[in-house]
């Protein structure tokens, strides 16, 4: 049973007729070696009451690339579904990876509590 997301939190028709919970439980790996990542190294530290969205969205983003990837892995499928699963897969990948970059330690932990904790790699403004 997946941890961090449900079976409800999968809204794409693509993942439609595919049995979700390996799907699920990936994510939930995925998203402990993202915090891992980020330094958290005990999973008791992940705040998922409520996960925080982009922390989600990576999630269910991760679930979607893979089943994706899995559709074009497959010999019998006709050609015009195998190239839209290959540009969903390529689209997927690319919010991973963006998504990857927002996510900050704050996030994770649930310890969000200045603007400036939700954004990365930006700096405080200061008008003199």
């Amino acid at each position: 049973m997946s941890t961090y997301l449900e079976y409800d939190d999968i809204k794409a028709n693509i993942a439609n007729g595919f049995e979700l919970e390996p799907y699920l439980d990936e994510a939930d790996s995925e998203v402990i070696d993202l915090a891992e990542t980020l330094g958290v190294r005990n999973t008791d530290d992940i705040e998922n009451n409520p996960l925080h969205y982009k922390i989600k969205r990576y999630a269910v983003v991760f679930v979607l690339m893979r089943v994706c990837q899995d559709k074009i892995g497959t010999n019998n499928v006709e050609l015009p579904d195998l190239e839209k699963y290959t540009v969903l897969y390529n689209m997927y990948f690319k919010e991973l990876a963006r998504l990857k970059g927002e996510i900050s330690v704050e996030m994770v932990t649930g310890q969000v509590n200045e603007t400036r904790d939700r954004a990365i790699n930006t700096g405080t403004i200061f008008r003199g």
